[in-house]
């Protein structure tokens, strides 16, 4: 992280809360979409793809549509802290600062283990991937290059994860273009049974519950623009800065989100005939764009796993530590009996 001391911001008082301007105030609401976007992760759904469509019987762009609903206003809700208490630390500030020093603490660890398990499982996730299409490179020296590069890249500072975050995401945006041109032409060249509505609503095998069920996995998702309110000791927008970004990352990543699922499940309507529902998607790429298109979606999202999203989450603990750490708020907030050692008279 930055270190500055500089004056608060005249939209931002944090001597108001008993803490100065010690992080670098760099980001614009554009960098804090883009880091929102890059922790949700634009073409999540690629990989766990089969298991939404099959679950929601076909109509997985609904799922999509529905979870984006749902969090919304989440969204509303993590702007509305997030101008109230503007500084870093997220959940644990607005737990710490709104109800009480425990709760904060205990929302604090609750979020960190969140940030550090998911990352975690991603990055051996990743591994294994990578290790399947290059046997020859061990699994552990992919972790070990996902973690010293993210960190080497967070050591930078902000600004300077600002500009990977930028790269990531448009490498990220590339592929997905790819596979949408691709599959917009192959649509119109007849393949799958043309754009019809039913990813949306299927008459014959609508039912509530698996759609629900569906959703409930597809949310998963979007998990990630909540990182943007660990930032906010670092924009440059004032008090809203941070509930903008975290509208929007959320608005574009939901929409970029319906229209792939949505394209996807047009070209290989009959989604039983996947024999692996883990690679669904990439035999959906492969129906319109050939190997090129299949391997080129299936390492975008190992390295979108690996580098892009667990940048983000590391970026995003580090803020938190910082504001408990600040508070003196990182040893256990029960308190501890100590004996009387005094002779009883």
């Amino acid at each position: 992280m930055d270190l500055k001391h500089t004056p608060s911001s005249s939209n931002t008082n944090l001597d108001e809360f008993g803490y100065q301007q010690e992080l670098k105030r760099t980001l614009s609401v554009k960098d804090l979409v883009i880091y929102g976007l890059i922790f949700i992760v634009p073409i999540a759904p690629m990989g766990i793809y089969g298991a939404v469509i099959s679950v929601s019987q076909g109509m997985i762009a609904l799922t999509y549509a529905i979870g984006m609903l749902a969090m919304f206003f989440t969204a509303l809700s993590y702007g509305q802290m997030s101008q109230a208490f503007p500084v870093a630390g997220s959940v644990y500030a607005y737990a710490k600062l709104g109800i009480n020093k425990s709760i904060g603490f205990l929302s604090g660890w609750m979020i960190i283990l969140d940030y550090i398990f998911v990352p975690a499982l991603l990055y051996i996730i990743a591994a294994n991937s990578l290790k399947s299409l290059l046997p020859t490179i061990p699994t552990w020296l992919w972790l070990v290059g996902f973690i010293a590069i993210n960190t080497l890249i967070n050591v930078g500072g902000i600004a300077f994860t600002a500009i990977a975050n930028r790269i990531f995401l448009i490498g990220e945006l590339i592929v997905l273009a790819f596979f949408i041109i691709l599959g917009s032409y192959g649509l119109m060249r007849g393949i799958g049974n043309g754009f019809t509505l039913k990813p949306f609503y299927d008459a014959s095998h609508f039912n509530l519950n698996f759609v629900m069920t569906a959703t409930s996995v597809a949310v998963l998702r979007f998990l990630g623009f909540d990182g943007i309110s660990t930032l906010a000791e670092e924009t440059t927008g004032g008090n809203q800065a941070v509930g903008k970004g975290i509208l929007w990352s959320l608005l574009i990543v939901g929409a970029l989100f319906i229209i792939q699922t949505y394209l996807a499940a047009l070209i290989v309507p009959n989604w039983h005939s996947f024999n692996d529902l883990n690679t669904a998607f990439y035999v959906v790429a492969g129906k319109v764009g050939g190997p090129f298109l299949t391997d080129l979606t299936t390492i975008a999202t190992i390295l979108s796993w690996g580098f892009a999203n667990a940048l983000a989450a590391q970026a995003a603990i580090s803020r938190i530590l910082f504001g408990m750490a600040r508070d003196h708020n990182c040893h256990t907030f029960l308190p501890v009996y100590i004996p009387d050692s005094r002779p009883h008279i």
